[in-house]
């Protein structure tokens, strides 16, 4: 399996230097490559999605809370995804994490083989694969995790076997994906207000073993990024994905029939609501498909944060979002139980994974449908 692996992460490397796309990176279902003239203008209000200021978690601004609970409650109802700035995440720290992720990424092949990813497995380096792919995504990445076991020393000590570069590592990613994970505690209340619940509703979700992990991606220049796609539509099967991107576009959201650009700001995160979140609000968030394009002339960095409940969570909705025009959607579930199925179902073949969840058969779903590892 680890040959197997190799040998991908050896052609991926490969392909980033060529002039042309290479075969195995060209989309043959045209519904899945990405029409550059189609991207949105990154300049028009009305195709960005909202940016909440977060000041009111230092000022204690009650009446400024107010209107970000409000105004984030809306923002999962339409887009699922919104920026929040004033969040109290120190940017140097951002950039520190930036850099180390960028200094990874440089690494001979072999060096980043030391902690292959071989197909199937959760963490380490390599392609982003999904079971039965037949078209690779343009793109490095490294999976890590903090919680509820971290392997960031290992992995580090693996890539930089000179203690004090180890330590570089391993402190910036720890450090960082602490201060984001408390951030997302404090999110997770935000939307939890929104839907007219008390703020600590969830919390429960991301304490005690809860699962916090993070994705370093990395997409290179594409000769013919009309070719290639940097990560296909999906949506994250997870509670909360607080994503930092750097300064060049790539991630869309689908909006309707359209991909809008997230318009990247620096001192700003990217929130999503994944799966998970959608089943606990009984539908009034969305999860919501995007992706990840790539283009001719710059490299793009992206840091994910997933944020998940422990393995044996039972995941259901609150009875105070169970009325009888908003009845219960979802069966309950385990986290572990919904995890072994999110990537046998796949959105973009058809098949909405939630699906297999609901109280009530409400379509047909195969038997068999593509997967991620994500």
């Amino acid at each position: 399996m680890a040959d197997v692996s190799s040998t991908m992460n050896a052609g991926l490397l490969s392909a980033f230097d060529s002039k042309q796309v290479p075969e195995m990176f060209i989309e043959a279902d045209q519904s899945h490559r990405p029409i550059l003239q189609d991207y949105g203008t990154l300049d028009d209000p009305d195709l960005n999605i909202p940016v909440l200021d977060l000041s009111f978690l230092v000022t204690g601004d009650k009446l400024k809370r107010a209107e970000v609970v409000a105004a984030a409650a809306k923002a999962c109802q339409t887009w699922g995804f919104f920026q929040i700035q004033n969040h109290g995440v120190d940017q140097t720290l951002v950039e520190r994490c930036e850099q180390e992720a960028h200094r990874m990424f440089q690494l001979p092949l072999d060096v980043k083989e030391r902690c292959h990813r071989p197909p199937g497995a959760t963490f380490g380096y390599g392609a982003n694969t999904w079971i039965n792919q037949k078209v690779m995504h343009w793109a490095e990445s490294f999976h890590m995790q903090l919680h509820p076991t971290s392997n960031i020393r290992e992995m580090g000590f693996k890539l930089f076997p000179d203690e004090t570069s180890c330590q570089h590592f391993s402190s910036a990613v720890e450090e960082y994906m602490e201060a984001v994970e408390k951030l997302a505690s404090q999110v997770l209340e935000i939307l939890t207000e929104g839907l007219g619940l008390e703020p600590s509703c969830f919390s429960q979700y991301l304490r005690r073993e809860r699962m916090t992990s993070m994705r370093f991606n990395f997409y290179p220049p594409c000769p013919e990024p009309s070719l290639a796609i940097g990560l296909r539509a999906h949506t994250d099967p997870h509670l909360l994905t607080i994503l930092h991107q750097d300064a060049v576009p790539g991630l869309q959201v689908q909006m309707e029939d359209k991909w809008i650009t997230v318009k990247p700001k620096p001192d700003c995160f990217v929130v999503n609501i994944g799966d998970l979140f959608q089943i606990l609000s009984n539908t009034r968030y969305k999860s919501v498909l995007h992706r990840a394009i790539v283009n001719s002339e710059s490299q793009r960095l992206s840091l994910a944060c997933f944020l998940n409940p422990p393995l044996n969570s039972t995941v259901v909705a609150p009875p105070e979002l169970i009325t009888p025009d908003c009845p219960q959607v979802y069966r309950p579930f385990t986290w572990l139980e919904y995890l072994k199925n999110a990537y046998l179902y796949h959105p973009t073949a058809g098949n909405e994974r939630h699906e297999r969840f609901y109280l009530k058969t409400l379509v047909d779903v195969p038997s068999v449908a593509s997967s991620s590892v994500h």
